[in-house]
């Protein structure tokens, strides 16, 4: 899954995959640990994982906090996105100053709902797999949400595809998002890389 990850990703953002494991737990700051202290023991292993992957990423023993709008408190610089399934954390980390912002997300591969295909899917988006189609507008409401933006719906993006690559458009600002997807294990896998001037 890893490869899989790097084949999508520009040489200016790391990415990383890591499997849940309970004994990350351990290796949790305490500002981390008080994060979590009420949380069930699954989103604490899941927390922990995370974090462990993040310092690999930015390779710095530090501790990374919950911000104000929960994303992770990152040191100054860097710019990050982190998604979990079941069984595995994934990230995204840039310091590179062309990089405004990452939205990473992993989804499995199977059919949805049609009810929720309904609630996902924009009737300009048919043909697209609406599982896929959830992937790519997580993605891109995290590089969205991380670049300050409003909250959207999922009927607020529009996603073109081209291949491997994808266009999300936030319908309304005229703001394209840009990223890239594939599959790997069962598992649907997106990143989006918004640079500092994002196309209109």
């Amino acid at each position: 899954m890893l490869e899989a990850l790097r084949s999508i990703s520009p040489p200016s953002v790391s990415v990383g995959v890591r499997q849940i494991d309970q004994r990350d737990v351990t290796m949790l700051f305490d500002v981390e640990q008080a994060a979590v202290f009420s949380a069930v023991d699954r989103r604490k292993c899941e927390f922990a994982t995370g974090r462990v992957l993040l310092r690999e990423l930015v390779r710095r023993d530090v501790a990374i906090p919950v911000a104000d709008d929960h994303s992770p408190a990152l040191p100054p610089g860097v710019r990050a996105s982190l998604a979990h399934d079941d069984e595995f954390a994934v990230a995204a980390v840039s310091d590179d100053l062309s990089v405004l912002s990452l939205g990473i997300d992993v989804e499995p591969t199977n059919e949805l709902e049609p009810e929720l295909a309904g609630i996902i899917l924009r009737a300009d988006e048919s043909g697209i797999d609406p599982h896929l189609a959830f992937t790519l507008k997580e993605a891109a409401y995290k590089a969205w949400s991380n670049r300050g933006g409003r909250l959207l719906a999922h009927h607020d993006i529009r996603i073109t595809l081209a291949g491997s690559q994808f266009a999300a458009e936030v319908v309304g600002d005229g703001i394209i998002l840009p990223g890239q997807f594939t599959s790997a294990a069962g598992r649907w896998l997106a990143l989006v890389v918004v640079p500092q001037s994002p196309r209109r």
